[in-house]
């Protein structure tokens, strides 16, 4: 697939640079340093984490076919995961943490994705990530707006934790994305892209390159819920952490969902055919299509959005549509 199909999905990208700037970097380093990262939690690994997966193996491959050496990573997050839990969960999540490098490389087998796949303790204690942290840490802490973005960066309800904590998991994340070409995230994360790159204006340095996939949002929900939860309406769920907001049961966690529980979630769900508001099953089946495609070596863009939206699939038949897909290409697999 060429990398201007690939960025213009719809229902999968929500903001993507210009292919231009994309490719002006794939030829000025080699590798291009792909990333995606996420922590967990105890629910489960979600079906929502796929869509990032897929989505930067089909980058790396795009650029792979256009000539140019791509490195796809996907970061488990386990240290930063552990920082936010008590120290008798320490070695649980730790454990979740492992579960969860495990859950990316089975995709990475089923799904022939050849992602990288490296946890955050294997290299948040070494000599280089340390110095690299100080670095940043004394860059920002010189710097009044980038401190005053790092607290933004923090749920006010926990500002005063983190700020006694000297705001170490917001430091570890912005370390950790220096020096990466193009990262891959849901839209919240932006406030950490847009520091990363303020520190490498300043050590003029290249500077991150961010692209954004559309927001998750939580099925068998009817449409007063989205109405009643402007934030979730607008921002969606965390994609990676099947409890985000405690919707655990209203998400589809691959290896624990069953498929009769999952299609009641579906058919529960409230379908709009406006484009601009949240339409979890259609999310779903838009992760079920990537699949596919990748299972049938099918490199054509998605074009399930289209369908629906232009009135070719009405919303019971694209309910059908997704329930199917969901079982052949995802839940049977795992």
């Amino acid at each position: 697939m060429k990398p201007q199909s690939l960025l213009s999905q719809k229902g999968i990208v929500l903001k993507t640079p210009s292919i231009k700037k994309i490719l002006t970097r794939a030829k000025e380093v080699s590798p291009i340093k792909l990333f995606y990262g996420e922590t967990y939690d105890h629910t489960g690994h979600t079906i929502d984490s796929m869509k990032y997966y897929f989505f930067v193996a089909n980058l790396a491959q795009s650029l792979t076919q256009e000539g140019f050496k791509a490195e796809p990573t996907i970061l488990v997050a386990d240290s930063a995961a552990c920082r936010n839990v008590s120290p008798e969960l320490e070695h649980k999540y730790k454990r979740l943490g492992e579960g969860r490098a495990a859950f990316v490389l089975a995709v990475n087998k089923i799904y022939k994705t050849n992602l990288k796949v490296l946890k955050m303790s294997d290299y948040i204690n070494t000599k280089a990530f340390q110095t690299e942290l100080k670095k940043v840490m004394e860059i920002c802490k010189a710097n009044s707006g980038l401190m005053a973005k790092i607290e933004k960066s923090v749920p006010k309800s926990k500002l005063e934790l983190e700020r006694a904590k000297g705001f170490m998991y917001s430091f570890d994340e912005i370390t950790t994305i220096m020096g990466l070409d193009i990262k891959v995230g849901p839209p919240r994360e932006d406030l950490y892209d847009t520091i990363a790159r303020q520190i490498a204006k300043i050590e003029n340095s290249r500077g991150l390159i961010s692209l954004f996939l559309t927001p998750t949002f939580p099925l068998g929900k009817k449409w007063d819920y989205f109405f009643s939860n402007k934030g979730i309406e607008h921002h969606g769920i965390t994609a990676y952490k099947g409890g985000s907001k405690r919707l655990q049961n209203h998400r589809i966690l691959v290896g624990r969902t069953q498929l009769d529980y999952a299609k009641e979630l579906i058919n529960s769900s409230f379908i709009s055919t406006n484009p601009e508001l949240p339409n979890p099953v259609l999310d779903i089946g838009l992760i079920c299509e990537m699949a596919r495609k990748r299972l049938e070596k099918n490199d054509s863009p998605v074009t399930l959005a289209q369908e629906f939206y232009s009135g070719n699939i009405n919303p019971n038949q694209l309910k059908e549509k997704v329930s199917q897909s969901l079982e052949t290409n995802v839940l049977s697999k795992f």
